[in-house]
């Protein structure tokens, strides 16, 4: 099975992270690379979500972690058996599938037991070692499939209870055994078989394909005598018949360690060093088995293979980003802090947009995209330039833009224009939404920030939430445990930003800006940039 590569943005994902994953996706699609799945590591907020219902364009697969799970173990359904069906069925089972352990399932596929060669092996020796031996709550089907038998007399639905004789001594030592209910295996013998059934026998099994003699049927169906014929003799026969016993006799039904689909590798590996079973049922989350893992699993694990896109910091990345396999970065924001443990591609350019860069791999590669792709793209460059307002905006990025509104055919500015406003409205949102839409995480020295952005065409409605939103951003940054909260409230018509402060010292904030605290909160004329005008006077401020 091909390994999937994952292409994924940051937490909080604004319309660059999820649109540059499904755009990159894409091209890596049409260069031939398959099994790469565009993802998400949160919510998709309304400005996205706007742009993706544009184009028409599916949102990507939410993936909560890339922590390995057991659920990345399996490789396809894994064999059952019933626990009604014989043991020979259970072992044929097991051998054309090469498995030494069968889950025992009902007609849900929910899971009754398991069946080990361990438990057969234990069942044979200890019906070998005893000097009787019996059949209980045995199915007739069992039996005729097992000995390959014809039912003379008798129904398929019908159970065989009893102890199991040879008719092989004369009728008088036969009579001696108190044969009353149990079942005999015979051959062509009349009058043994006529003994058998005047004692009350339960069933014959007549051996050597020996058929009833016609004289004996109306007696063996007045006492309701089971009667089947079977091919083997009689030796062959007495062989095979502990076979059909049901898998319900044999099967361990207690004590029985299983795993979730979503159990995470790192728990279950723990459990199987602690225990010494060779396989371990998988379950879902409605008890139904949908495979099997054993310490091999463990021994082949492989890490999940990710593609970063719009961040290159562990701290902004889905959770469990450090643990897998990083093969690109492409990213337009400062390099952080990310290790790998082999060398790997990594792009990152001073532009305003990491979708800026995506299109231009799409043009290095002479990859024209589709309009669909080409208007999200553009979707993603205009929100982080701002409709090109923001100082992070450069030439390439108002070039690539021209370049991909010819493709989508839209006018950029009127689609961007469109885009803020379906978003941008206060009144509608709910003051959670606004803090976290756009949410990044960062540290600078040994202080954690969070620094959000809310884009709005005007900020009427403002002081209506103002009260709500800094109770709120307190509530927050206490819960995330950071040291500084920030919210931009950016308006794009007057071209400024009025900055939230949550924090112990929300004074330094503001001479990080070289301005007076009104409140909570600092008025930033022409401020539109979080990456160029925000983060970096505070990392100044702070790291010096």
């Amino acid at each position: 099975m091909e390994d999937k590569i994952y292409v994924i943005g940051h937490k909080n994902p604004d319309t660059d992270s999820i649109c540059a994953a499904i755009s990159y996706a894409r091209l890596k699609e049409l260069l031939g690379i398959k099994s790469v799945i565009p993802c998400r590591a949160g919510k998709i907020n309304k400005e996205t979500e706007f742009v993706l219902n544009t184009f028409g364009v599916k949102p990507p697969l939410l993936l909560k972690d890339l922590h390995l799970r057991v659920r990345d173990l399996l490789n396809g359904p894994v064999p059952t058996v019933t626990p009604k069906a014989s043991i020979r069925e259970a072992w044929e089972i097991m051998q054309n599938h090469k498995q030494k352990t069968l889950p025992v399932v009902g007609s849900s596929q929910r899971m009754l037991g398991m069946l080990t060669v361990g438990d057969l092996s234990r069942y044979f020796i200890e019906n070998m070692a005893d000097q009787d031996f019996s059949l209980l709550h045995v199915p007739i089907s069992n039996i005729l499939y097992t000995l390959g038998g014809e039912l003379l007399i008798g129904r398929k639905e019908q159970e065989l209870n009893g102890a199991v004789y040879i008719g092989a001594m004369k009728h008088a030592t036969l009579e001696s055994y108190g044969i009353k209910g149990s079942i005999i295996l015979i051959g062509d013998r009349e009058g043994a078989q006529e003994s058998a059934l005047k004692q009350g026998a339960a069933a014959l099994i007549l051996t050597g394909g020996a058929k009833l003699a016609p004289h004996l049927e109306p007696l063996a169906r007045e006492q309701n005598t089971i009667v089947i014929s079977v091919p083997h003799d009689t030796f062959t026969a007495t062989r095979l018949l502990p076979f059909s016993a049901p898998v319900k006799d044999v099967m361990k039904k207690e004590g029985i360690i299983s795993f979730s689909e979503d159990d995470l590798v790192s728990d279950v590996k723990k459990t199987m060093l602690e225990t010494r079973y060779r396989n371990y049922p998988v379950l879902d989350e409605l008890g139904k088995v949908v495979g099997l893992i054993s310490r091999y699993h463990l021994l082949s694990l492989s890490r999940k293979k990710v593609i970063l896109v719009d961040h290159n910091e562990f701290g902004q990345g889905v959770n469990g980003a450090d643990q897998a396999q990083i093969l690109e970065v492409i990213d337009h924001h400062r390099v952080g802090g990310i290790q790998t443990g082999e060398p790997i591609f990594f792009r990152n350019e001073p532009v305003g947009s990491t979708c800026t860069i995506v299109a231009k791999c799409y043009r290095d590669y002479g990859i024209k995209p589709e309009k669909e792709i080409a208007g999200i793209m553009l979707g993603a460059i205009l929100s982080d330039t701002v409709i090109f307002k923001s100082p992070t905006t450069t030439p390439i990025d108002q070039e690539i833009a021209e370049y991909l509104a010819e493709i989508a055919e839209v006018e950029p500015r009127e689609f961007g224009v469109q885009m803020f406003k379906a978003a941008s409205n206060l009144a509608e949102r709910k003051v959670e939404e606004i803090i976290q839409e756009d949410l990044k995480e960062f540290t600078m020295g040994d202080l954690r920030f969070g620094i959000g952005q809310f884009s709005v065409m005007g900020i009427e409605g403002l002081d209506d939430v103002r009260e709500e939103l800094n109770q709120k951003l307190e509530e927050f940054r206490s819960i995330r445990g950071m040291n500084y909260l920030l919210l931009m409230v950016t308006d794009l018509i007057e071209e400024n930003t009025e900055l939230f402060i949550s924090g112990l010292k929300p004074e330094e904030i503001a001479e990080a800006f070289g301005k007076e605290l009104n409140k909570d909160s600092i008025f930033l004329p022409g401020v539109l940039s979080r990456k160029k005008q925000i983060v970096p006077p505070l990392n100044q401020y702070f790291m010096d």
